[in-house]
Formats: structure tokens, C-alpha cells, sequence
């Protein structure tokens, strides 16, 4: 599966339905579906991050911006703490896009799940759009239906500050009303990519948290 072509259309068509206000807090599942197939998929996953993430992840609306984003609030991180920047933009902008954009997902599922918000029915709803596509459907039913640790996510990020900067980020966009049991996910997702406090709250604050 191409996990990057998979990302920017799920970061695409989320920022679009939140631009567009086509989320008014429920999934508009008739509106997409119509569409059918693995696209269609993508677009009920899409909405219910935007649905969740509402404006956050208006701002992610592709890898790249991702990757910008999170290289500008490292460097302020940096500077604030007299200590010259270690990563390079380039080393934000040249991250494997394959398994950055799989391990991104995983997280931002991961994130959408942590309350516990993804219905029965969302879950139908996807993976009835994907029946055709066993390659795509066996890999949203393992997400979703087992969603990643933090440790796990961990693990494939491995000591990619770069990498985990965005992990986090597009996990935070996720969680936007912060619930309890957001709150205790994003804590442990940050403990467990090794950010530093002052680096996620740069992290937040750059992406108007």
C-alpha cells in the first residue's frame, strides 16, 4: 500500500470537510459514500478525524505542512532554551514518506480511539467501502479494531526527533476537545517519543492548541 498517497488524501479531504463545514458533528456518511470503493473509505475515515479534530486539522493539510510546522516550532523550542537546532528543515522535509506516513495514521487513529469515539456503526460504515479491497480493509480493520500503542508507535519512530515531532502533532490535531482520556493518551504518546514538556507545548501553541 502507498501509506504516503494514503495520508495526503486523508489529511486533504479532512481539511476540506472541516473548511467546507460539512462536519457538524456527526459523519455526512451518505455524502461520500457514494463514491464507493477505497476512496470512499478514506473520506469517512477523513471525516471523522476532521469531526473530531475540527479546526486542527485544518492546518495538516499534506506531509509537507506537517513537517513545516513541526521544524518551526523545534526551532523555537531551540532558541528559547539557548541551544542551537540539531535537526535541520531538511531533516523534516526528508523523512522516509512511506513509514512516516503508516506510522502517522496508526497514531492518528489511535488518537481518534482513545475515547473510544469510533462507533460500531463508523466502523461498518468504512469497512463496507473497502469489502473490494482486502489489502486496504484488512489494514483499517487491524487499526481500528486493535489500534496502536503509544509504545508500539514508539518503537517505529525510534530516536527520529524529526519524525516524533509530527507523530505527536498530527495526533494532537486528532484531539482536539481533550477529554480525559485524551489528555492521558497524548501524555503517554509524548512521554513515550521522548519530547520534552517545553518542546510539546511548543508544539501546541504553534499549531493554536
Amino acid at each position: 500500500m502507498d501509506f504516503s498517497k494514503i495520508l495526503s488524501q486523508v489529511l486533504e479531504m479532512a481539511k476540506d470537510a472541516t473548511t467546507n463545514g460539512l462536519i457538524k458533528g456527526n459523519t455526512k456518511n451518505d455524502q461520500i459514500a457514494k463514491v464507493g470503493g477505497a476512496a470512499a473509505a478514506l473520506g469517512l475515515i477523513s471525516m471523522l478525524f476532521g469531526r473530531k479534530g475540527g479546526s486542527g486539522l485544518a492546518k495538516l493539510g499534506s506531509l509537507s505542512a506537517l513537517g513545516s510546522l513541526a521544524y518551526q516550532a523545534y526551532k523555537k523550542y531551540q532558541e528559547q532554551n539557548g541551544t542551537a537546532s540539531t535537526l535541520s528543515q531538511n531533516e523534516f522535509a526528508e523523512i522516509d514518506s512511506h513509514a512516516a506516513s503508516k506510522v502517522i495514521l496508526q497514531a492518528m487513529i489511535a488518537a481518534a480511539a482513545a475515547d473510544g469515539a469510533i462507533t460500531e456503526d463508523e466502523k461498518a460504515a468504512i469497512v463496507a467501502q473497502v469489502s473490494q479491497d482486502t489489502e486496504i480493509l484488512d489494514w483499517m480493520n487491524q487499526e481500528m479494531n486493535n489500534p496502536a500503542s503509544v509504545e508500539d508507535i514508539a518503537r517505529q519512530v525510534g530516536n527520529d526527533q524529526a519524525l516524533a515531532t509530527q507523530v505527536y502533532l498530527a495526533a494532537r490535531a486528532v484531539c482536539t476537545n481533550l477529554v480525559r482520556k485524551e489528555i492521558i493518551f497524548l501524555a503517554n504518546l509524548a512521554k513515550a517519543l521522548g519530547l520534552p514538556d517545553g518542546l510539546v507545548e511548543q508544539l501546541e501553541k504553534d499549531a493554536g492548541f
